[in-house]
């Protein structure tokens, strides 16, 4: 009954994820808060905070995924290593931050790209195409860490070709 009664007086995890996304949304549009970056923090500016939060983001994941990996090859299995599980953990880990560093690198290209389309008066120059190339190439590295990651999880769980049915013969009118 205690027990019950503790688990529903905790906060679930997703409240308080969408708490701190709300935070953090409101940091984003003070004020105050860009101006304290600005002069405490050596070279962050606001505008490639998306980047830096991306980073962040993939750097606290790195460290929450490899504890758990850890927790649960290591301490958990009562002295036996599986370090071909760790391996394989580690590298779909890595692999998966990359992702998340590839989303913020674009997104934050395509914030830069959108600052450069209203402030400049000529639309499609040599500066604009660069622009428009690194978000693309960003794009096409995301997707290729995306396969790679599924391609190590292929190696890890063992690669089944899917093969078709086999075709059922009918019997039909003989004659």
């Amino acid at each position: 009954m205690s027990e019950e009664q503790e688990h529903s007086e905790r906060p679930r995890f997703w409240i308080v994820l969408g708490g701190v996304i709300i935070l953090l949304i409101f940091l984003y549009f003070y004020q105050p808060f860009e101006a304290y970056l600005d002069e405490n923090i050596p070279n962050i500016r606001f505008s490639n905070v998306i980047f830096w939060f991306a980073s962040l983001v993939g750097v606290i994941g790195y460290a929450i995924a490899h504890w758990q990996s850890f927790r649960k090859n290591i301490f958990h299995s009562s002295g036996q290593l599986n370090v071909e599980t760790l391996v394989f953990d580690t590298l779909q880990i890595a692999i998966l931050i990359a992702v998340i560093f590839c989303a913020g690198a674009t997104i934050q290209a395509i914030e830069v790209l959108s600052e450069h389309l209203m402030s400049r008066g000529a639309i499609v120059d040599a500066e604009f195409g660069g622009k428009l190339l690194s978000i693309i190439l960003l794009v096409i590295l995301a997707v290729l860490f995306y396969l790679l990651h599924f391609v190590v999880r292929a190696f890890r769980t063992g690669w089944t070709p899917r093969r078709p049915p086999p075709r059922m013969t009918t019997p039909g009118p003989s004659s």
